[in-house]
């Protein structure tokens, strides 16, 4: 009988509501950041395509999400939050590829990770 075992806390599935205003919420976030981006406010872009690149990963938009990580990436080729959640994503694709048995998309994504596993490995290689 462990002494100091919390217990995890149920979560409640949210309702149909809930999940409506938290949609709207971060649709009104997208439009912020896409109004910001065009204006050309920031001369650093990087972490504007990051946050979009966020929001539509909590969307679960995952083609627009990989869109502006990799709209990152390519303005900054830096190890952060655009290279890990590029690296789910492309699993998450690959996944739903295989799922519906399209092995070309299967090896889309496969080259995908491979290309961002060696962008990270010269990252690293540039910054010893």
């Amino acid at each position: 009988m462990p002494f100091f075992k919390r217990k995890k806390q149920e979560q409640q599935p949210k309702t149909e509501e809930q999940q409506t205003v938290k949609k709207e919420h971060l649709l009104e976030e997208i439009e912020t950041y896409q109004n910001r981006l065009a204006n050309g406010d920031n001369e650093d872009s990087v972490p504007l395509f990051n946050m979009l690149g966020s929001l539509y990963f909590e969307l679960e938009d995952y083609d627009q999400a990989i869109h502006f990580y990799e709209q990152s990436i390519e303005q900054k080729k830096a190890i952060g939050k655009a290279f890990t959640d590029l690296v789910k994503l492309y699993n998450v694709k690959r996944k739903q590829a295989s799922n519906a048995k399209d092995h070309q998309a299967v090896q889309y994504y496969l080259q995908k990770s491979d290309e961002l596993m060696k962008l990270t490995k010269d990252s690293i290689r540039e910054n010893m």
